[in-house]
């Protein structure tokens, strides 16, 4: 029970009324002096004195209403949980939860400073209250973690969303906004002049001209050289004129002076991109090739960096939109085409390259391998493969094969090879599927089924057969090896940058796929590729003060002439550049591509 701890010296007095004081029945009131309430009929007390303006309290004894059993604890108890009950209990009352608080409900505790004893006051409940009670307890307690576990799946869904679209808006909205699907990126121009486009040393490769009534014309300085790695904007867009429209088509300068400009309805000048190719490179790739058809594309092996990309037959830029309708009107002209990508060449003697790799990893002892070439290899009846010009290369060992591009001696070896395991050499390095790159290429293709004729695996192991590649992956596959087996993703721009180069807006950073060849099968096919230049079909290279490694390569198609390859890189100690060299419809087989190579490795690395 509580008492009553007021003050003394208060005034007021207080009557306090007992609940046993109620009266047993209720008194009616006569006729006139009895008034009903809506509740039904008013009950009174008999004998309570009148309220003479005193404070008023009610305070029912519920100790004489035996609500509660009583219960004496001994001393040993009360000492024992005078510390890990009181504290627990102290703790559920610090912070409550729903069973606590039905604890409460169920056993009210009263300490009393009784020496040695305790009495514990217990709310009285029948049994079935009891088990009612603790089935309402566990309910709740088997409801809850389903509650929990449904809001925290919430709560992480929530979290998750919010952080994609912090994600998309930093990282990727301005990529997607750069699609080339996105056509309404054009519409940018209203507001903006296009910015320019140059190279690594600072050359122009693309301007727009604005003239005194604000007419704009984009303007290409270098001609047909950049036509296919430039691009154009106007018509037919592609190379880096599509890849980085949005960006050419922003300004990041001034943002006052931009408001400037917007306020007097002029446009601002829109942010320029600087490019990895070298001018001076391309140039000097572009004047080999000279009137021949074909591609060269040059790659830095350490970071993917695009040095020179030239296609051959090509265009002026500056005159596309007056000549576009008659090139696409004549049925063999391929000059929009940008063949180091998107050109599909039956690769030759180069895929030996390939079929080496295999070879390797076929277990077999390479290094103890012997052949003896006769000119030619009869593969059944009258199937035969034969050499080039069926030159007799005698007893041959692995090297030896790979330096002179024995074609009878690599048709052996595909034969020798367990199945599908050059077609799963070929697609461990990207044939069949897009390469590793963001820029626009066709997929390389390989095919050659377990059951095909003897003479369809030798000739697919010699570079023939149905197998066509882009020059693009044969020179990544080179850059692989220079690399040490680690392949870099090629790149063609290095950063992006305000009019005037004042404040750079991105910058591109090389990026590695992987390890796609061990360091002791790059070392191999490396040895390989540096024999061909000091004894084989590429002495032509060597003597510049630089050593070079590489493949010869010459692809048969049919009804036209012989297509001359060259893949490698330099120096092979150190490699800066790698190449890839083709000259379509060649007479001269594999020795028209050299001196291409020659004069791009010497324009690099002999300045």
């Amino acid at each position: 029970m509580k008492q009553d701890k007021k003050s003394e010296t208060t005034k007021k007095s207080v009557r306090k009324i007992n609940i046993d004081d109620l009266p047993n029945e209720s008194v009616r009131k006569s006729s006139g002096d009895i008034r009903k309430d809506s509740m039904g009929e008013t009950k009174v007390f008999r004998d309570l004195p009148v309220n003479d303006d005193e404070d008023f309290e009610f305070e029912p004894d519920f100790d004489e209403m035996n609500f509660f059993d009583e219960e004496m604890i001994p001393g040993n108890e009360v000492e024992e949980e005078g510390t890990e009950e009181r504290a627990a209990r102290r703790e559920r009352r610090r912070r409550p939860d729903a069973d606590s608080i039905q604890e409460e409900m169920e056993e009210e505790i009263l300490e009393e400073e009784v020496p040695g004893k305790r009495r514990v006051k217990k709310l009285r409940l029948t049994p079935e209250e009891i088990q009612e009670r603790k089935a309402v307890r566990k309910k709740r307690r088997s409801q809850n973690p389903e509650i929990l576990a449904v809001t925290y799946v919430f709560a992480f869904l929530f979290v998750l969303m919010i952080g994609y679209f912090v994600y998309f808006n930093a990282f990727v909205s301005k990529n997607v906004i750069n699609s080339a699907y996105n056509v309404r990126v054009n519409s940018f121009a209203d507001t903006i002049v296009r910015g320019d486009i140059i190279s690594s040393d600072g050359t122009v490769l693309a301007e727009t001209l604005v003239d005194e009534n604000g007419n704009e014309t984009r303007y290409y300085p270098m001609g047909r050289i950049f036509s296919h790695a430039v691009g154009t904007s106007a018509i037919n867009q592609s190379g880096i004129e599509l890849s980085q429209n949005f960006y050419m088509l922003q300004s990041n300068s001034n943002p006052i002076l931009n408001a400037l400009q917007d306020i007097r309805g002029q446009k601002n000048q829109g942010d320029r991109v600087v490019t990895t190719l070298n001018a001076a490179l391309q140039e000097a790739a572009y004047n080999a090739l000279g009137y021949n058809d074909g591609a060269v594309i040059a790659v830095e092996p350490a970071t993917g960096r695009v040095l020179a990309m030239v296609s051959k037959p090509d265009y002026d830029p500056n005159t596309l939109v007056q000549d576009y309708e008659s090139i696409v009107a004549e049925e063999n002209n391929d000059s929009l085409l940008n063949k180091t990508t998107f050109g599909l060449f039956v690769p030759g003697s180069i895929f030996k390259t390939l079929t080496a790799l295999a070879y390797i990893r076929s277990g077999a002892d390479y290094n103890n391998y012997s052949y003896t070439c006769e000119g030619q290899i009869n593969l059944g009846g009258d199937d035969y493969i034969t050499c080039f010009d069926q030159t007799v290369h005698g007893t041959e060992s692995f090297m030896d094969s790979y330096a002179y591009s024995c074609n009878s001696s690599f048709g052996n070896i595909g034969l020798k090879l367990p199945d599908n395991l050059l077609k799963d050499t070929c697609e461990a390095l990207f044939f069949n599927e897009e390469l590793p790159t963001e820029i626009p290429h066709t997929k390389s293709l390989f095919s050659l089924a377990a059951d095909d004729t003897d003479w369809q695996t030798a000739a697919t192991a010699i570079g023939q057969g149905h197998t066509q590649v882009t020059p693009l992956q044969m020179v990544m596959i080179a850059a692989t090896i220079a690399n040490g087996g680690n392949m870099m993703k090629p790149y063609m721009v290095d950063a992006v940058e305000t009019a005037g180069g004042g404040h750079r807006v991105k910058k591109y950073m090389p990026d590695s796929y992987g390890q796609i060849l061990t360091t002791q099968e790059a070392d191999q096919l490396a040895q390989l590729m540096e024999a061909v230049v000091n004894y084989g079909t590429a002495t032509s290279l060597s003597g510049y003060g630089y050593s070079v490694a590489g493949k010869t390569g010459t692809g048969e198609v049919s009804g036209k002439g012989d297509n001359s390859w060259f893949i490698g890189y330099a120096p092979a100690e150190q490699p800066q550049i790698a190449i890839c060299v083709l000259v379509e419809n060649d007479e001269g087989y594999y020795e028209s591509a050299l001196p291409v190579a020659s004069a791009v490795l010497q324009a690099y690395l002999g300045q």
